[in-house]
């Protein structure tokens, strides 16, 4: 059962640099006065724009002066004031990012109206109207700026957002990279299409599309202050689509990175490890059309896209059987159309849908085979697709309402020829290979899947607006299935420790034995959130408010398995309310324009985040999940290289009982292991401070602090153990010998972080207990508050710097540039033991016992256990820094520009290590480089606008 535990810590510090950040829902904002500085009622604004395929929205000052125009496009407008009695005003050039709210302000002296007034100012880049921390990538700035054009690829430019692998070029844009900020977990995350929710259900939301680049006009990204119209607390993305027009027009971009003008950076450290061939590209190739306009001028718009893009990336240490380097090859093909209908006068609609064709050749490890272990991906259905209704009630009121969804079904198979027929000869011959010392797998990949989960969600918000106040309610309501199936050949992995002769394969030690065939899914009942949200604004203080309901429901689905070699013939029925979860969510934040001149802001907000699930907890206590025993140790006594031994054998180890099955549950792949606690929901309770200032027309700066507790933090307990079922027993560090503790644009800044986790509640476990004078005196000196308590320990801080940009140099040629420098991921070192077989290192200094068995069968009751070295979160693998070039200039012929492209990728040729095959410091891969940084990577593109 899962029980609540205590708190996680999130703290980070951010220093940036922005040329024009983004807040909330797109709008403008001001107020009018007369030349004595009276407020003026009921003045005239139009906001003008090519952006709107209406052309104009307008709005009237309320009994403050203040009006505010909502529900704006990005891009360049005009607005003008008008007042019988006065002379017209006009602002002109005003650059409107998307999700962010303008202030305009407006002194109207006295004559006629029609003598208008005309003025071209730098437009505002500080948000005094809401505490939401935001940065927003515009069109510019995405094709000028060198990264893979993937919505992952592009958020590792923004500070506070971090990666979990790095993307150097777009080498990892066909497997995505997942965005996190603040502590917050992938699926945490908000991914939306012009506002609609777009996530899906697989990892409770946080596996994404892979969406077409050229359908964005902007790509905003939120961090923090996120208000109640929002569920989640972690990175809120959203693409502003580009719609069309009233002229046609559109582009074609083509660019590719080749293989040969890759730079070498394996080095004499890495072939110290046990790397012979490095990471390297095979070729990257892009290609995208993209083509809008008018079918109806002022009425019905178009945009379409399609797109080719490919990815062949060698990997470290795989050769073919002809002695190649093996090859991970990757496409995806995409198309993409969008309609955008102005209905009448006050009421649009638009829709999208993006079917995505994602292929997968070789799906592989370092030391995989390629040819039998690697995998096949498929996507039979992959797309996302939205319908949205806008309605401009009138100039204080607006309802949208739409319909989005999510489709992600895709398949991992064998190689062609590997999938053998159930319970045939060659299917108990054909389990897949593990090689856990020297490293490698061969003969089959672990097992084939499918996945198929598909997203639907409905939404519908009312907005009132007048110009000092804003209230808007609304509800979300999203569901969908996920259905899976898994198989194996010979339902099992053998694994093997061949320290001992050095060559793989040679001495078996254990299986993992599965629960396969299985057919199995759960459904997302509801994800249903109610929210209202004010906004008030008090001279120079906005004050916003609001609060969220939330009730998440899901269950597993009936359905039935066949038979497999270890299991029996199973059905489940329909178990509900996995979870059935009623929570609340309120958010605060306020903004103070501190001189009043709208260039400097202090923000503060305190927002409370439920943890965002879809169907992971009744996935996790699904009878039919794909399981996976312990280690069963496995004896080869034929010497035929085949595990043989049917479950329940007896006599271990002889002839057809090779497998010892006394440490598998009796429960095993016939009844879920684990059974739902009805704990309540986690949530992080966020504070942000942030103060904002302009320093010059297109020059902004600010400094940020947030902090995060999260809680109702959880975890398993055996309700089978009890503390009398421990005998002490003193294991010893491999490493130190000593026993171990029981337990045209700049942006950018620097920021650091660190999370720290207290989870020291097992009642049954004495590895987590302070010495006490209750437990016998042999017991005394546990110390594993070490490995269950951060704040016990020293955590290092995670220190990251950023800075990209765009700018001309001379003869009309551009020069963009991205340097980063982070964190690695955390790479924790553990010893990984099975009893009665695995021993400590002949090396091994004292007091260790070198050479003896780690775990002695007639100590231990478990057959396996994975012990931490030293405290999670404590190691990195290593730095990362790298910095990308990208050098273009605009030819222009007529209606046509050509935009030839020359770009460079870790300019610096870091050699830096991002993965290791295994931390366990028993194996002989310990520390070897799975993956290091792509090479420097040159390539050559070009686009074409008309």
């Amino acid at each position: 059962m899962s029980r609540a535990l205590a708190k996680s810590w999130l703290r980070s510090v951010i220093l940036s640099l922005l040329p024009a950040t983004a807040f909330a829902q797109s709008a403008i904002t001001g107020v009018v006065k007369d030349a004595t500085g009276a407020v003026l009622v009921g003045v005239s604004v139009e906001a003008a724009s090519d952006a709107l395929i209406e052309r104009v929205r307008a709005a009237v000052t309320d009994s403050q002066g203040v009006y505010r125009i909502v529900d704006l496009r990005p891009g360049t407008y005009a607005v003008t004031f008008s007042l019988q009695g006065f002379r017209g005003f006009k602002r002109e050039d005003l650059e409107l990012p998307s999700e962010f709210t303008a202030t305009v302000n407006a002194e109207l002296g006295l004559g006629p109206v029609e003598d208008l007034v005309t003025v071209t100012a730098s437009s505002p880049m500080v948000d005094t109207t809401t505490a939401v921390h935001t940065r927003v990538l515009d069109r510019e700035a995405i094709d000028q700026i060198p990264t893979g054009r993937t919505i992952q690829g592009m958020a590792q430019l923004i500070v506070g957002i971090n990666l979990n692998l790095p993307d150097t070029g777009g080498a990892r844009a066909m497997q995505q990279t997942y965005m996190s900020t603040h502590g917050m977990s992938i699926a945490n995350n908000t991914v939306m299409v012009d506002g609609m929710l777009v996530n899906g259900l697989q990892l409770d939301g946080g596996v994404q599309s892979y969406f077409n680049d050229a359908m964005n006009q902007e790509v905003s990204y939120q961090t923090s202050g996120i208000g109640a119209d929002t569920a989640a607390g972690g990175v809120r993305l959203n693409m502003i689509p580009r719609e069309g027009g009233n002229r046609f027009s559109g582009d074609f971009k083509a660019s590719a990175r080749p293989g040969e003008w890759q730079s070498d950076n394996l080095t004499a450290r890495h072939r110290a490890r046990g790397v012979t061939v490095g990471n390297a590209t095979d070729r990257i190739v892009d290609y995208t059309a993209a083509l809008g306009g008018p079918l109806l001028k002022d009425r019905l718009w178009f945009f379409t896209s399609a797109r080719y893009f490919s990815v062949n990336n060698f990997v470290a240490n795989t050769f073919m059987d002809d002695g190649s380097q093996g090859i991970d090859d990757q496409y995806i093909k995409s198309a993409l159309a969008r309609l955008t209908w102005q209905l009448t006068p006050r009421n649009k609609v638009s829709a999208y849908f993006d079917e995505i064709d994602k292929y997968r050749g070789h799906d592989m490890q370092s030391n995989e085979d390629p040819e039998t272990a690697s995998l096949r991906w498929f996507s039979p259905a992959y797309n996302t697709g939205a319908l949205k209704w806008t309605s401009t009630v009138s100039s204080r009121m607006l309802i949208e309402a739409g319909y989005s969804r999510n489709l992600e079904y895709y398949t991992n198979s064998y190689q062609e020829g590997i999938e053998k027929t159930r319970f045939s000869p060659e299917w108990f011959a054909s389990a897949s290979r593990l090689e856990n010392d020297l490293g490698g797998r061969k003969t089959a990949a672990t097992s084939q899947t499918t996945q198929s989960p598909e997203r639907h969600n409905l939404q519908a918000a009312v907005s009132y607006v007048t110009g000092a106040h804003s209230f808007k309610a609304g509800v979300q309501y999203t569901w969908g299935d996920f259905w899976h199936t898994v198989d194996a050949n010979g339902d099992l992995t053998q694994q093997y420790r061949s320290n001992a002769t050095g060559v793989r394969y040679s001495v078996p030690d254990s299986v993992i034995i599965r629960n396969t065939p299985l057919l199995y899914g759960e459904r997302l009942n509801r994800d249903l959130g109610l929210f209202v949200q004010d906004s008030w604004r008090l001279d120079r203080l906005t004050l916003n408010g609001g609060i969220r309901w939330e009730n998440l429901k899901a269950q597993v689905l009936a359905s039935e398995s066949g038979a497999g070699r270890f299991v029996p013939a199973r059905s489940t029925a329909a178990i509900t309310s996995l979870p059935d979860w009623k929570d609340w969510a309120p958010r605060f934040g306020a903004v103070y324009d501190l001189f009043g001149t709208g260039k400097t802001a202090v923000k503060y907000s305190l927002n409370r985040y439920n943890q965002i699930r879809t169907t992971g907890i009744a996935t996790n206590y699904n009878p039919f999940l794909s399981a996976t025993s312990a280690a069963l140790p496995w004896r080869d006594v034929n010497l035929n290289d085949i595990a043989e031994g049917e479950r329940g054998c007896t006599g271990f180890p002889r002839v057809d009982c090779e497998i010892d099955f006394r440490g598998l549950s009796p429960n095993f792949g016939i009844a879920a292991l684990n059974e739902f606690g009805h704990y309540p929901r986690t949530w992080n309770l966020e504070s942000a401070l942030e103060v904002q200032h302009q320093l010059a027309s297109r020059l902004s700066v600010s400094a940020s602090w947030f902090t995060g507790s999260f809680h109702n933090l959880t975890t398993t307990i055996n309700q089978a153990w009890s503390l009398d079922d421990y005998t002490p027993y003193t294991f010893h560090n491999p490493l130190t010998g000593q026993p171990l503790p029981r337990g045209g644009q700049l942006f950018g800044g620097g920021g650091i972080e660190r999370e720290r986790i207290r989870s020291c509640t097992a009642p049954d476990d004495p590895n987590y207990l302070s010495p006490t004078p209750t437990i016998p005196q042999n017991t005394t000196n546990y110390t594993g508050q070490a490995f269950c308590d951060d704040f016990a320990i020293e955590i290092p801080w995670k220190k990251g710097l950023k800075l990209a940009g765009t700018t001309p140099v001379v003869w009309g040629i551009d020069l963009s540039m991205v340097f980063q420098s982070n964190e690695s991921p955390n790479s924790t070192r553990t010893m990984n033991v099975t009893r009665g077989i695995t021993r400590y290192p002949a090396g091994c200094p004292a007091p260790c016992p070198a050479g003896q068995i780690v775990m002695p069968s007639d100590v231990f009751g478990q057959t396996s256990l994975i012990m931490y070295l030293e405290p999670a979160r404590a190691t990195f693998v290593e730095r990362i820094n790298q910095l990308d070039f990208k050098v273009s200039r605009t030819f222009k012929v007529g209606r046509f520009s050509v935009l030839p492209v020359f770009e460079v990728f870790n300019v610096n040729n870091s050699d830096a290590i991002i993965s290791y095959v295994t931390t366990n410091a028993l194996a002989a891969t310990y520390l070897t480089p799975n993956s290091i940084m792509q090479g420097r990577m040159y390539g050559l593109g070009a686009t074409v606008r008309w």
